[in-house]
Parts: structure tokens; sequence; C-alpha cells
């Protein structure tokens, strides 16, 4: 079964068309976005061929609109933005841009706390008052390490990959530069949660074999002095 039947052009750039595919007769324009190799379908609601032309022209002007002005012309979940993003930021793990650890960090944001907050949010309408109200939400909506409260420190980075999906969908010109975000929301500090007994015995370990493997008296003493400097940060 052909999936386009019945179609007729209405000018350069824009058709419509019965489908094949489906149990009506109704009418669909497909419309040519200007100056990119890309289309729009729209349902036209009508199975009668002069409304349907008149309602195709409709639409096409509407879209020209939209180009001209930056407006959206495609809607999308944020979810869908996101999943895009960290597509992309797995590519580049694969190709040895970014290591396998930032791809997977962008995937557990992505399916865990990003979704759960903006997830279903068309994109064009995640906002900057969206972002700013990120942290109170989250605090409110999850818990840290052993049950604590969210750290600062998370937050931060969870923010830093929000906005950079927004960055994203405006190179893909998904949304508007103007939907770019400013600035980062003040936190209380940018402490991470607080080390478990088994992350001392493993640092102390590590930073134990870390110094006898120096071969130089520089650099048993550069490793000494660092090592001192990690203890006396941890208040050891």
């Amino acid at each position: 079964m052909k999936f386009i039947t019945d179609k007729e052009q209405i000018k350069a750039g824009l058709i419509i068309f019965r489908r094949g595919d489906v149990g009506h007769d109704q009418f669909y324009c497909r419309v040519r976005i200007q100056n990119e190799d890309r289309y729009k379908t729209i349902s036209l609601k009508t199975s009668d061929r002069q409304t349907a032309r008149d309602r195709a022209m409709d639409q096409d002007a509407d879209i020209r609109f939209r180009v001209k002005h930056d407006v959206p012309v495609f809607n999308r979940p944020f979810l869908q933005v996101a999943e895009e993003y960290a597509d992309a930021q797995q590519r580049r793990a694969n190709a040895g841009e970014v290591s396998q650890a930032r791809a997977m960090n962008v995937r557990n944001k992505v399916n865990g706390p990003l979704n759960s907050y903006v997830g279903s949010t068309q994109i064009h309408l995640v906002s900057q008052e969206r972002w700013s109200e990120y942290p109170l939400w989250r605090r409110e909506n999850g818990v840290g390490r052993r049950n604590g409260i969210i750290s600062d420190s998370t937050i931060r980075i969870e923010m830093t990959i929000f906005a950079a999906i927004m960055n994203y969908a405006i190179s893909k010109k998904y949304v508007p530069a103007s939907q770019r975000f400013e600035g980062m929301p003040k936190l209380k500090s940018a402490r991470r949660d607080e080390f478990t007994l088994e992350e001392y015995r493993k640092l102390h370990s590590v930073g134990r074999k870390w110094m006898k493997e120096a071969t130089t008296p520089q650099g048993i003493w550069y490793r000494q002095m660092c090592y001192n400097f990690i203890l006396i940060m941890l208040d050891l």
C-alpha cells in the first residue's frame, strides 16, 4: 500500500496528499522548510480538496513566519532533545574526544533527574524560571549519599548538563537563541557529600602506594607534600 496517495502540488515546496495507511480520507500537507533540506507534515483535518488547499497555504505562511522570526518549527519534548545530546556525547566518547565516564554520566543524568524534572515538557517551554528553580526541586525530590541532602556539587554538575542540552537545542535550531540560560543559580556551597569510611581507607591505601612509586628525591618530596595536604584538608 502506498503511503502517499492523491498528491497535488500547490506550489514549490508545498503539496497536499492523502495517506494510504489510515482509515480516513482527510488531507495532509507537507511543507518544505526554507533554506533547509527538511519538511514538516501537518494534518489538515478535512477531506474537502479546496479547503485543504486553503489550509495548506495558511500552514505554509505560518512556517515562513516562524523561520523569519526564529520561532521553532518542530515541537519536541525536552527528553527527546536530551537523548540526542547524550547520543552525540557517546559518539564523541567513542572517538576519544571525551571520556566514556563523561558520556555515561550525561546519560545517567538525562534518564534520571532531568527527565523527572522536565522530560515531558516541550523544549520551547523550558524557561529561565524552570532553570532557576531546579536546585530547590532537586533537594525536595532527591536524596544524596546515605540518604543525606543532595550536595551542591551534584546539583551544579546536573545543571551544567541541563544548560548544555539547551545550547545543543539552540545549535540545532529547535529553540531560538533567546532561550539560552543565563548564569548559574547561587548555591550554598560547592561541597560534595562527605567521604565514607571505605573511601577514607581507599584514599590512604592509594596515597601511600603512590608515594612509594616516586623515583626521584624531587618526586618523593612533591608526592609527600600532596599527600599531606590531602590529609590536612580532610582533617585526618
